[in-house]
């Protein structure tokens, strides 16, 4: 088998090992009471965050400014961002209970907004070797970064691999991209769709104008 064909087979067993939550609930960890003994988290300095960022980038031989944009495009490099739900839609309207509650689908968590669906998935470090996403990435950052850029590292070789060598930087990341944030490598082409020579997606268009004022020795 193939280069292409190993990414290809990896990426599938991660979405089939994610698929059966996708329409499960997780709600988000409940915060310390105020008489909880319980401390809540220190949010660390950007400086910090950056270099962690960057030393991750570093391990699995990525672009950091493709790390830092990603990181900034999803949760404006806040680790101790809110839990973000996700609504579930149906024809593109919002669903909502008999109370007329919307439903949410899933929740997406922290610096890299890794989504609850994701718990469970099997990744590489950089090394190598395969370790499986964990509810850890909700309230610690540091695991959160390492399961984002675990995941953001699968979609970036994919995409060298299919864009050859004539292919850019920029080519690379704004496949790797969709494919990070639809959460499915068959959403990787959803940036060729252009509006006015940007992306037509939202999410996209976002990442890749945020993905431009970075630089590899940050901004």
């Amino acid at each position: 088998m193939g280069n292409l064909g190993r990414i290809l087979s990896s990426l599938v067993e991660m979405h089939s090992d994610s698929e059966p939550q996708r329409e499960q609930t997780h709600k988000p960890s409940a915060p310390s009471s105020p008489g909880s003994t319980q401390s809540a988290p220190l949010k660390p300095m950007e400086n910090e965050v950056l270099n962690y960022l960057g030393s991750l980038a570093k391990d699995y031989h990525l672009p950091p400014k493709l790390v830092y944009a990603v990181a900034d495009a999803e949760s404006h490099l806040n680790p101790m961002v809110d839990p973000q739900p996700n609504y579930l839609k149906r024809n593109g309207k919002t669903v909502h209970d008999r109370q007329g509650n919307r439903i949410v689908r899933s929740w997406d968590y922290g610096l890299m907004q890794i989504n609850n669906t994701a718990f469970g998935t099997t990744v590489k470090d950089p090394r190598g070797q395969k370790f499986k996403i964990g509810a850890d990435v909700e309230l610690d950052w540091q695991a959160n970064a390492r399961a984002g850029v675990a995941l953001l590292a699968g979609a970036y070789d994919l995409a060298k691999l299919e864009q050859g060598p004539g292919a850019t930087q920029e080519d690379h990341a704004q496949q790797a991209y969709p494919q990070y944030n639809g959460g499915k490598p068959e959403r990787r082409d959803r940036y060729l769709k252009e509006k006015n020579g940007l992306p037509e997606n939202d999410a996209d268009r976002n990442f890749l104008l945020r993905y431009r004022k970075w630089t590899d020795n940050r901004r």
